[in-house]
């Protein structure tokens, strides 16, 4: 290392001195057959041909990577020439024998030195840097070890070109392997013909494809699209091949040239891929889209002819012309552009082999680069074009479509003319048909609310009060009361299934046996007498809910057929009781065995009956009211009359529904004690 280094800067800078590396058999017993030496060595500034020899105190020596960045020259000063030296412990089963040396990386030209002599000379190595021609080849050397445990390699290196190979590779040095030397020799000219075979044909679909869109292009111009399409291929092409060709080189200088030519490329690529976007949305303007293309023509400018000060430049260029084609593409998708998820794919595709490019250049994944490439720009073409021939496609069809409907024109008009006629017919016929069942409804209505009493009976010892509302013209709900000569209050509260005609008629006759069996027998022969009744009138599919509570004084008497439960608000304990009696509604074949159940109700006491509409009532989240709700409001009516209480029932209903109709009737019925 130079003087120019002060002692601080050395502790600073100073890296781990690694042992002497160990080479093992055992160490090549991997897929590719590679020794991963490591590329820290020994190093120091200068030259001397001294430090060739194994035997040469280097204890004074630096260890720094061979890759040679920006970062490990940083703190010294360096003009381009050094020496690198390593010491291996070889294994006896690696010695005498050949080795591939594979060269990963090399810039500029350098002397391999293998126990102090010369083995091989990479590129053409000068102290003059005008005179150094840069090695780059892909093809592994063979290195023999001679038969000694402890080997020592010296490599003599300089690269005159440091500067631009930092800004446009991100490295100025070397890398070298070791590897079998069979397996490696025979892999390099597998490589050599795959790669070529390889590029020949994607280039050449490349040209077929930018062949056959430039002469649709001639044959019908006024569809631009073909024409950028053909140019943005062109470009591509040239990239493809620019590639091929780097990859093949075997001097740093040629490689220089080659990367410039392809840096300029990528961005002209990138410029008419994002052209031909937007000429598949016409709702871009072909000013912005002109602007575009002038400033990828002008970055391409600017990066031939500084091609390491815009390394930056070329990075945001891309980085913009790609976002841009993802940007038109996502609008396009939101607008439901036909056909635009076929050039979103390809696009995806395109943006994750680069993703995945960066991703092996970190060495966070394995994989060939070049293979990503073609894939991810092979896709993004053949998306394109099958784009481009499904739109010509459907074009056609809908030309011909077009043709048709002109063919049909008349007849279809006539035709929708007549049907239109016999839909006003109908029309009318159907309005009269609603007017008329309007009428027969609200007469049905009229109706059933006759046959309900217009008030409750005003009785000692009793306060009472009863709500309905129903969902339809004619509900199917229906209260009743009945009075004794000896003052026995019997109270009805029903529920037939469903609404309209069918819930009246079976109201009217629930209402007819009432009248006919309250004084004549107890509440459970009721049952009987009216689900036999009914069921007799062979109303398929229709029954009916009925609650019976026979009031005697403080006794009360209840029975019920497939009724919510009774409410039974106990003044004296504040409490409210759940009277539920199982049974199935009236009208079934099955003769069921109802049940009954007496309680005394005192002083105070509440009895509420409601039909179900009540506790199946939804709010505006579909959920129900419950019984709950109800026994609590039922606890807090000390103090309240009967019409208090129904007051606050309707109140809790529409704060619950938010004043939405119901969709069940609600009938409620209240039985308040009194001295």
């Amino acid at each position: 290392m130079g003087d120019s280094v002060s002692a601080q800067d050395e502790d600073i800078f100073q890296f781990p001195e690694p042992e002497v590396e160990e080479i093992t058999p055992n160490m090549m017993l991997n897929e590719s057959k590679i020794i991963y030496i490591q590329d820290l060595w020994k190093f120091r500034v200068g030259d001397s041909m001294d430090w060739a020899d194994p035997e040469y105190d280097d204890s004074d020596w630096d260890y720094l990577s061979t890759n040679l960045s920006q970062a490990d020259l940083s703190f010294m000063d360096w003009s381009g020439i050094g020496w690198f030296r390593k010491q291996f412990r070889v294994h006896e089963n690696l010695r005498g024998k050949p080795i591939a040396l594979i060269v990963e990386r090399h810039l500029g030209a350098s002397e391999i030195y293998l126990n102090g002599e010369e083995v091989y000379e990479l590129g053409d190595f000068s102290t003059d840097p005008e005179s150094v021609v840069s090695y780059n080849s892909n093809r592994p050397l063979a290195l023999v070890f001679s038969d000694q445990e402890i080997q020592t390699m010296a490599v003599r290196f300089i690269n005159p070109n440091y500067s631009e190979t930092e800004l446009m590779m991100g490295y100025n040095g070397f890398r070298f392997l070791l590897g079998d030397w069979e397996t490696h020799q025979a892999d390099t000219y597998s490589f050599i013909s795959q790669w070529t075979g390889r590029n020949l044909f994607y280039i050449g679909a490349l040209l077929a494809f930018g062949i056959i869109h430039f002469l649709l292009f001639v044959f019908y111009p006024a569809e631009k699209r073909n024409l950028y399409f053909a140019i943005f291929v062109g470009f591509l092409g040239i990239l493809s091949y620019l590639i091929y060709k780097v990859e093949l080189l075997e001097n740093t200088t040629g490689t220089l040239q080659f990367l410039r030519f392809i840096f300029v490329t990528e961005v002209l690529v990138l410029t008419f891929a994002t052209r031909f976007t937007h000429s598949i949305d016409k709702k871009i303007t072909p000013f912005y889209s002109n602007f575009l293309v002038a400033g990828g023509i002008i970055i391409s400018l600017l990066i031939w002819y500084y091609p390491t000060q815009t390394i930056w430049l070329r990075e945001l260029a891309i980085l913009i012309y790609v976002a841009e084609i993802l940007r038109t593409v996502i609008v396009m998708f939101y607008r439901n552009r036909g056909g635009v998820w076929l050039l979103g794919m390809g696009v995806l595709v395109y943006v994750f082999s680069l993703i995945y490019n960066v991703m092996v250049n970190f060495e966070i994944l394995s994989g060939s680069v070049q293979l990503a490439n073609m894939i991810g720009s092979g896709f993004l073409v053949m998306s394109m074009s099958v784009f481009l021939s499904r739109d010509f496609a459907i074009t056609q069809r809908k030309l011909e479509q077009k043709l048709m409907e002109v063919k049909h024109l008349s007849k279809r008009s006539l035709e929708q003319e007549r049907i239109n006629k016999e839909r006003e017919i109908e029309k009318r016929l159907l309005e009269a048909e609603n007017e008329r069942k309007t009428t027969e409804l609200e007469e049905a209505r009229a109706l059933q609310l006759s046959m309900l009493p217009k008030k409750m009976p005003s009785l000692p010892g009793y306060d009472m009060a009863v709500f309905m509302e129903t969902a339809t013209e004619v509900g199917g709900d229906y209260y009743d009361y009945s009075v004794s000569p000896d003052g026995t209050l019997v109270l009805a509260l029903g529920d037939a299934t469903g609404h309209g005609m069918k819930a009246g008629i079976m109201v009217a006759a629930a209402k007819s046996y009432f009248h006919t069996l309250v004084h004549e027998m107890n509440n459970l022969t009721m049952l009987e007498r009216i689900s036999s009744g009914l069921r007799n009138m062979n109303m398929r599919m229709m029954y009916m809910g009925l609650m019976l509570a026979r009031c005697n004084g403080s006794e009360v008497d209840i029975a019920t057929a497939g009724m919510p439960p009774a409410l039974h608000f106990k003044k004296e304990a504040n409490c409210v009781e759940r009277i539920t009696l199982k049974g199935l509604p009236l009208g079934g074949k099955v003769q069921y065995p109802y049940e009954n159940k007496k309680l005394t109700m005192k002083t105070g006491d509440v009895l509420l009956m409601m039909s179900d509409g009540l506790t199946e009532l939804f709010n505006s989240k579909r959920k129900m009211l419950g019984l709950e709700k109800v026994e609590d409001l039922l606890s807090n009516t000390e103090g309240m009359s009967a019409n208090d209480i129904v007051n606050q029932l309707t109140q809790l209903m529409n704060t619950w529904s938010g004043s939405r109709e119901p969709h069940d009737d609600i009938t409620i019925m209240v039985l308040k004690m009194q001295n």
